[in-house]
């Protein structure tokens, strides 16, 4: 390819090359602007997984709608909450956001509000002959509210609106399918903040909330980690250049590719998750990385006068050891859009095509700004020599000690983990996830709705052999739950399996079809409260043919905990006989669809991983012209993989949704520095240097640009460590770690296998 007439338009005219970039960055960058960050774990199954068919066939049948939550916690309070003026506040949230405005005729977006506070204004507004004052109002008389919190209706929702110790209550709003999500939140959010009074500590969560705090939360960790990079990535240069012009030229380029990038996640791709967070902190790495191959190469070739040359030069040989390196870690990147997970299969979309922008970036603004800032290096570091030398000398030594813990760390494959707990993906310390975990603590379901389907023929919900079967059977997964979560006392036990069933044994111990037809009856159509859920139309169908069984399981249980249960349950199901063909579905909801994407997780790794690999050596061998190359390129990369799970296993880091990426990623940007050394290895050799010559040659000149590279990749991942999410940090961790054991992998390991005969 003749790169002369681009090296004269770089060399000729910087400032206007410099200019036209901008304007093209600016104007794509500019929709960045349409990205959100979607929060929903559904969204990591594809829409034919099973799991996710029945949930859908669930939330079709019973409108199991979106819900709001506001958690009255008055632990440190003076006022429990029976108080009337903490009853008096919760109705004021209902008046405001419900009431007033169906008095004014106006769409509140809201199917039906619960809470304490509503049920005792309905005891306390029945005639006095009835037992109430006929006062539509919470009573002012603190023993009216004790004397109406005994009776059935309002007892019957303790561990469900309001705790045992009466110390912490929740409202849950339902929203309707087809309302302003956003619009009600406002509204809620304002109702709280601006009641008359503060007797009651009020904390707004819920599925709708915490959700729109994460990604409100991920959007400005998004903001966060690119300055935190910036400094991190400066120190690191500053060590090496020791001026401010390599600072500029070494950050210019990475911040016109994630310009670019986000401009296209934009406008083709702009619902993002929160794992996409660290596509900045891995673009600021690995942009660097390739201004700083360049920047390198070109005040290594100072003497060259002519910039034109000089130029030339750096993109025939540099620039295509960069280019290889781009198409190897698009490669990495691109695997994961293989991945049947959408949110797996975008990440790697944003790293690939960001990663290509770094390489434009790179090769259009290095060569410009270094000629318009006249950039020199200042000296090189004298210790590299003596590495170089000590990698040559000992060649087998460090292949036998790379050996060992390759063994080590392939042992401890069956010990590595899987956790999807979805609640370490949520920032810390937003209050809406913290009142979230609260809210589980207090009454045991928390957010997690679970729910089995149970189908029969038209009318076969009647039959009581119906209804005593499932007792039995809630009877068993009760006993399963206690087993898993033994410290829950027995009422949250009781409460954390639900049905029909439970309300027509509560009529009567023996239980005969007109029981059952009646009480269905009544359950047609009756709002219930279900967890943090309601069935707006009720939980059972019109034909009694359809009803749902509801579980409840902690939102702090491990991905073991969960497992289990989800496992034991789904037997029980299974094993549970019903008449007039009754069938009995497998557990579905938040906690099943957990499951099911831990399930993949190990299987998506893998299969990312080999495709990666396969594709990667093809395009090794394709440029370098050699099999042989290719292969051996590949060799520093599959000891970094073969060490990874030993590392999994001594960090105590399990394969999450984040962590998952991080072998494909290894394989892309691992062998980046495999590609320098071989690329500057085989120049040295064309040019009639003795391979030992040429193997120290290659990791002096090129090692310490590899280990410049290194670090400052290091740097931008170490910004996720400012970012308060678990699941991240421990991405960055990995991360970390894989880069810089890839950089020696491939300083001290590839030389080692470059002294064989077959090398020419």
């Amino acid at each position: 390819m003749n790169i002369k007439p681009i090296a004269k338009l770089l060399a000729h005219h910087p400032k206007l090359v410099i200019i036209i970039f901008t304007i093209i960055t600016l104007l794509i960058g500019s929709q960045a602007l349409n990205i959100y960050i979607e929060s929903d774990l559904t969204k990591f199954l594809p829409k034919d997984d099973p799991a996710i068919q029945l949930w859908d066939e669930i939330n079709q049948e019973f409108n199991i709608g979106k819900t709001i939550i506001i958690l009255v916690d008055q632990t440190d309070r003076v006022y429990d909450i029976r108080d009337p003026k903490v009853l008096i506040e919760m109705d004021e949230i209902y008046i405001n956001i419900y009431e007033k405005l169906l008095k004014e005729g106006k769409e509140t977006g809201i199917a039906s509000v619960n809470s304490l506070a509503l049920l005792i204004k309905k005891e306390n507004r029945k005639p006095i002959s009835e037992g109430g004052n006929n006062y539509n109002g919470i009573p002012y008389d603190q023993n009216s509210i004790y004397k109406y919190m005994e009776r059935f209706e309002i007892a019957a929702t303790k561990g469900i609106l309001y705790s045992n110790t009466y110390k912490i209550a929740v409202v849950i709003i339902q929203l309707k399918d087809d309302a302003n999500f956003d619009q009600v939140l406002s509204r809620t959010e304002q109702a709280v903040e601006n009641r008359g009074t503060s007797y009651a500590n009020m904390t707004i969560t819920g599925t709708i909330a915490y959700q729109d705090a994460i990604r409100e939360e991920s959007m400005r960790n998004l903001i966060i980690i690119f300055p935190v990079a910036l400094i991190l990535v400066s120190i690191v240069l500053f060590f090496f250049h020791r001026t401010l012009k390599g600072l500029i030229i070494a950050f210019l380029p990475p911040a016109f590719s994630i310009a670019l990038t986000f401009g296209i996640l934009g406008m083709v791709q702009p619902e993002l998750t929160i794992i996409s967070v660290a596509v900045v902190a891995l673009l600021i790495g690995l942009g660097v990385d390739y201004s700083i191959h360049l920047m390198n190469r070109l005040a290594e070739e100072h003497k060259i006068e002519d910039p034109v040359k000089r130029i030339e030069k750096i993109l025939r040989h540099t620039g295509k050891a960069v280019l290889l390196s781009t198409i190897t870690t698009i490669i990495g990147f691109g695997s994961l859009m293989t991945s049947s997970m959408s949110p797996m299969a975008t990440f790697g979309f944003g790293c690939a095509i960001g990663i290509l922008f770094c390489f434009i970036s790179a090769i259009i603004l290095v060569p410009c700004l270094a000629i318009i800032l006249q950039f020199k290096k200042n000296g090189r570091i004298v210790i590299w020599r003596k590495f170089a030398k000590f990698a040559v000398n000992n060649r087998k030594r460090i292949l036998l000690v790379a050996g060992f813990f390759a063994i080590i760390s392939l042992a401890t494959l069956p010990e590595v983990k899987t956790d999807v707990n979805y609640f370490e993906l949520a920032p810390k310390d937003i209050p809406e996830v913290e009142a979230m975990f609260k809210y589980s603590e207090s009454f045991g379901g928390g957010s997690n709705f679970n729910a089995l389907l149970v189908q029969t023929d038209p009318n076969g919900l009647l039959d009581p052999a119906i209804i005593e079967a499932l007792v039995k059977m809630e009877d068993e997964m009760r006993d399963v739950i206690a087993s898993a979560f033994p410290y829950i006392d027995e009422n949250k036990i009781e409460k954390s399996i639900y049905s029909v069933a439970d309300e027509i044994k509560e009529v009567s111990d023996i239980i005969n079809r007109s029981i059952v037809a009646e009480k269905l009856g009544e359950l047609m159509g009756i709002q219930k409260i279900l967890f943090d859920m309601i069935a707006e139309e009720g939980i059972i169908d019109e034909e009694f043919s359809k009803t749902i069984i509801l579980v409840g399981i902690p939102i702090s249980s491990s991905i073991e905990q969960i497992g289990e249960v989800v496992k034991e349950i789904n037997t029980i199901a299974a094993s549970t006989v019903l008449p007039h063909n009754g069938q009995i579905s497998k557990l579905t909801g938040q906690d099943a669809i957990t499951i099911a994407v831990n399930n993949r997780l190990t299987d998506e790794q893998i299969r990312s991983m080999i495709l990666a690999l396969m594709l990667v050596l093809a395009a090794l061998i394709f440029i370098f012209s050699s099999s042989t190359y290719g292969f051996l390129t590949m060799i520093p990369v599959i000891f970094v993989l073969m060490w990874e799970p030993g590392f999994l296993v001594a960090t105590d880091i399990p394969l999450s949704l984040v962590t998952i990426s991080i072998a494909s990623i290894m394989v892309g940007i691992g062998i980046d520095y495999g590609v320098h050394i071989t690329h500057r290895f085989r120049e040295e050799l064309s040019r009639g240097i003795p391979k030992i010559d040429a193997i120290r040659i290659s990791i002096e000149k090129t090692g310490l640009s590899l280990v410049e590279a290194a670090l400052t990749t290091v740097a931008g991942v170490a910004s996720i460590y400012f970012v308060n999410v678990p699941a991240l940090q421990e991405f960055g961790i990995v991360v970390i770690l894989m880069i810089s054991l890839s950089c020696i992998a491939a300083a001290m390991i590839l030389p080692v296998f470059y002294t064989s005969k077959s090398v020419k």
